[in-house]
């Protein structure tokens, strides 16, 4: 009986193919081509498939034994074959079965062709594995891999590194990997302080402050390495701190922002920041007394501190001073203000002095600093009632205008503000022009009657014009009463924190007023407390102004310089301009 004949091939006819494996290990090559020798042929064909329009083959599979071959025998030796007309997807497949139960391919070679398997199968990964020979579980594991970069991917198929070291590899930032691969492979770092080493950068999940449901599908969360893979840092660690510290850094900022309408200072602290920030309270050994500290509740430096410092995050640190040095001035005042309001006792019973027994303990009057939001308010209130004033009182307007005129400031009156009274006065036709040569006949058509209220708001203007200090040497030239001016309001409660608004309400009495009440409000959210602020029964809104509307009172007359009419200074006159105005 005659065995048919296995057909050969030309080595020299034979091409490579799309070989998903890429490295083919020396020593086992070596191995492969003295086998040959031995041999003095090749017993097991290669599988090969036509190439169209042309007499050349390629390799499907084989291409190991091909290659030792062409070594051992040259190019001319007939290569036994099994010639089948393959597509691309049948010869891939055929390639990585072929290669996976003979020597095996590097799995990261298999990552790259199951990668390609899955694209052909259009993302279906069952179909994917079965095509390959494989369980769909083996598929998952190979496809993680690829979350490795190039350069570990290359390492493991030139069997520098284990696929234990990959695995752990995948689960860090791909920014990350090059770094880490350079000093394993510098410093043969074994697999097992690899994951020593990658797990006291990890970052615990449990300990996260923000939603983590967000890392259920991250690359980075080792859950996902310790269902695929043999080597893994194990579930709930985020393997990317530099995301995990910017998420929670977020979370931070988030939960101080919904702070910043309870206290008017939200200090986030960080590592970097060191401490700049005192605790203070009414009692104690850093109190500052019952009255002062309802005053710093209103204080733009008293807050909380919320924590951006590992072990601590997003834990808030309540009733906290941001001016060392105030506070300091504040501590050490109260501590003064006890000593010399504390009776001389008998040494054995100064120990047993009950606190009820305390005498009261006189105080200089609590202050605090003004949040700056506050004070803009205040200076534009200040000017309305300035203008207003000026407007009820012709003979002081009129020596507004001529002190104004005398040091120069003629120009801090106001054209917007002015012509904005002027059509109140004489109508919407009044002024309209900027040009002077067109805006004079203009002024001098406006019935006799308005020139006198005109006149006056020519001088009001002014008063949106000056500058602060200017504007209360004002207020006190007009004696301007804030009671008559001042309206309580929610646009003017919602300046405040609302720290700010339980200090404000102690100052005036309002809390006190109130009772059991306030607390209660207190409670609820802000709008809804200042609602409940602003309608306390019996209590006399009308002519209650707090102390942070109030103006800084001092005289201002000829007689608080001590001058009369007749003793005015007279400069004398020194120009043409100077002679003509005063003639």
């Amino acid at each position: 009986m005659e065995t048919p004949a296995t057909p050969t091939l030309p080595i020299n006819r034979i091409v490579q193919g799309k070989n998903p494996r890429e490295y083919f290990d020396p020593v086992e090559m070596a191995d492969l081509e003295a086998g040959l020798r031995a041999a003095g042929r090749v017993v097991q064909p290669i599988l090969v498939r036509p190439i169209p329009g042309s007499d050349l083959y390629e390799i499907v599979a084989g291409e190991r034994r091909w290659r030792a071959a062409k070594n051992v025998f040259g190019n001319d030796y007939g290569m036994p074959v099994v010639i089948e007309a393959l597509n691309d997807e049948e010869a891939e497949a055929i390639a990585v079965i072929e290669n996976h139960h003979r020597a095996p391919m590097s799995h990261a070679e298999e990552a790259q062709a199951a990668k390609r398997q899955l694209l052909r199968h259009k993302g279906d990964k069952e179909e994917a594995a079965a095509s390959l020979g494989w369980k769909p579980e083996l598929l998952e594991r190979r496809l993680a891999l690829l979350s490795c970069t190039p350069a570990v991917l290359a390492a493991l198929t030139r069997r520098q590194i284990q696929l234990g070291h990959a695995e752990l590899l995948a689960g860090i930032p791909p920014d990350k990997q090059s770094s880490v691969l350079t000093g394993v492979l510098a410093h043969k770092v074994p697999v097992g302080v690899l994951k020593e080493q990658l797990g006291r950068f990890a970052r615990q999940l449990a300990a996260a402050i923000f939603d983590t449901a967000q890392c259920s599908a991250c690359p980075h969360n080792s859950a996902r390495q310790a269902g695929l893979f043999d080597e893994s840092l194990g579930e709930g660690y985020c393997q990317h701190p530099t995301h995990f510290d910017e998420l929670t850094l977020q979370a931070v900022v988030a939960k101080a922002h919904g702070l910043r309408d309870q206290y008017p200072l939200v200090q986030i602290v960080k590592l970097s920041d060191g401490s700049a920030y005192l605790p203070i309270a009414a009692e104690g050994e850093l109190g500052v007394g019952a009255a002062q500290y309802a005053a710093c509740q209103g204080c733009a430096s008293f807050g909380c501190a919320v924590s951006a410092l590992p072990g601590s995050y997003g834990d808030v640190t309540l009733s906290q001073c941001f001016d060392a040095a105030c506070n300091t001035q504040k501590v050490a005042a109260w501590r003064k203000a006890q000593r010399e309001n504390e009776p001389p006792l008998p040494p054995k019973t100064a120990k047993t002095l009950a606190k009820r027994d305390q005498p009261d303990v006189t105080v200089a009057r609590p202050s605090n600093q003004t949040p700056q939001r506050v004070k803009d308010f205040r200076v534009t209130e200040w000017r309305k009632w300035a203008a207003k004033e000026l407007m009820a009182k012709p003979e002081r307007n009129r020596r507004v205008m001529i002190a104004l005129a005398r040091c120069g400031h003629a120009g801090d009156v106001r054209s917007i503000e002015f012509g904005a009274a002027a059509k109140r006065i004489a109508g919407p036709c009044v002024l309209e022009r900027l040009d002077f040569a067109v805006a004079l006949p203009e002024a001098d058509a406006i019935d006799a009657q308005h020139l006198e209220q005109l006149m006056l708001a020519v001088t009001a203007s002014a008063a949106f014009g000056v500058g602060l200090r200017d504007l209360e040497a004002l207020l006190n030239y007009l004696e301007v009463d804030e009671g008559r001016h001042f309206k309580w309001s929610t646009e003017f409660l919602e300046l405040f924190t609302m720290s700010e608004l339980e200090s404000l309400s102690e100052e005036i009495g309002l809390k006190a007023k109130m009772g059991a009440a306030f607390k209660l409000a207190r409670a609820k959210k802000k709008g809804d407390f200042i609602k409940s602020l602003l309608a306390v029964p019996a209590f006399v809104y009308e002519g209650t102004v707090p102390v942070v509307m109030q103006y800084p009172r001092r005289t201002v007359s000829a007689a608080s310089i001590g001058l009369t009419g007749d003793e005015l200074p007279v400069a004398p006159v020194e120009t043409a301009e100077e002679e003509a105005l005063a003639a």
